[in-house]
């Protein structure tokens, strides 16, 4: 995991539609405490696809498996939205013929209260869009082209699909469990 990353990008702050600076980071223990106390208690019983995730448990996962890493954006002292990406275990699907390394995207969330679906009045927008941009970003200081890859949620298709970002949807993986429906980028030239 990259150690002690901070660097700044972008929100919305929907309530003066202002664009405000935020901090993209390795998350701390702050940051799963407020998903913890923060988020959870607004998930509960929402019937959302990540109501149950652990975050402090993915976080211990992260320190014990070689390549698995964790970051955060906060803003105004608060933690809106969580990405964990492996670096080193997968591989591209759609150019696997050459075994071409991608950052996977394990687990997005943005927090409960920048969600339309959960608040009528979302505080930011902009988390999931930074933090999918940064594992592109992460690809490229890797070597890897930008290419990233992910497994994608029902309810967060649209999400992935309206992303500027070269995310190609390739349908239901079959080798997937949960025959969700997988994203992966092609090589990109930065």
């Amino acid at each position: 995991m990259v150690s002690n990353f901070n660097r700044t990008v972008k929100l919305l702050r929907l309530i003066d539609n202002q664009i405000v600076d935020a901090a993209l980071t390795t998350v701390t223990d702050k940051h799963l405490s407020d998903a913890k106390t923060l988020w959870e208690p607004l998930l509960q019983d929402t019937d959302k696809d990540d109501e149950y995730w652990d975050w402090k448990r993915k976080s211990r996962r992260a320190q014990i498996l070689p390549g698995d890493e964790l970051y955060a954006i906060e803003c105004e002292g608060v933690t809106q939205g969580l990405m964990m990406i492996d670096v080193l275990k997968k591989r591209c699907q759609i150019e696997s013929q050459y075994h071409r390394r991608l950052v996977y995207i394990s687990a997005l969330a943005t927090a409960p209260w920048n969600r339309p679906e959960i608040n009528d009045n979302p505080t930011y927008r902009g988390a999931g869009t930074n933090l999918v941009n940064f594992a592109i970003a992460r690809s490229n200081e890797l070597g890897y082209q930008g290419r990233i890859g992910l497994h994608s949620l029902s309810r967060a298709l649209g999400f992935y699909r309206k992303l500027r970002v070269g995310l190609l949807d390739w349908g239901p993986d079959p080798e997937d469990p949960d025959n969700l429906v997988y994203f992966e980028t092609l090589r990109r030239d930065s």
